[in-house]
C-alpha cells in the first residue's frame, strides 16, 4: 500500500523550526536537470510526545520530481537557506 504523506525525519523538523509554526520550505530538486526550486507547505500530526511534520500536495512533489512509491531518496536540509535538497533517487526495484 502506497504511503499518503511524506515525512520529515525529527531532525529535519527541528532545523526547519516547523515547532514554532507551520511554513512553507523551498524544495530544490538537485537530480533533476535543470534543477528546479519550488515551495511547499507543511502538515504536521499529533503523536504521543509531540507532532510530526510532512509535506502537504506530496503527490505533486513525487510527480516533479520523478519519485515513485518505494523508490529511496536521498536529500539534505540547509538549515541557514530552509532548503530541503533531493540529492538523487534510487529506483525500487521489484524482485518478484
Amino acid at each position: 500500500m502506497a504511503a499518503d504523506y511524506f515525512r520529515l525525519p525529527d531532525d529535519v523538523s527541528r532545523k526547519a523550526k516547523l515547532d514554532l509554526g507551520l511554513k512553507n520550505i523551498t524544495i530544490r530538486l538537485l537530480h533533476l536537470n535543470p534543477q528546479k526550486d519550488f515551495p511547499n507547505g507543511m502538515g504536521r500530526e499529533k503523536r504521543v510526545k509531540g507532532y510530526r511534520y510532512a509535506l502537504r500536495r506530496w503527490s505533486r512533489f513525487m510527480n516533479i520530481a520523478g519519485i515513485k512509491v518505494g523508490d529511496t531518496v536521498y536529500f539534505c536540509f540547509d538549515e541557514i537557506e530552509q532548503v530541503l535538497s533531493v540529492e538523487r533517487v534510487v529506483s525500487h526495484v521489484n524482485l518478484s
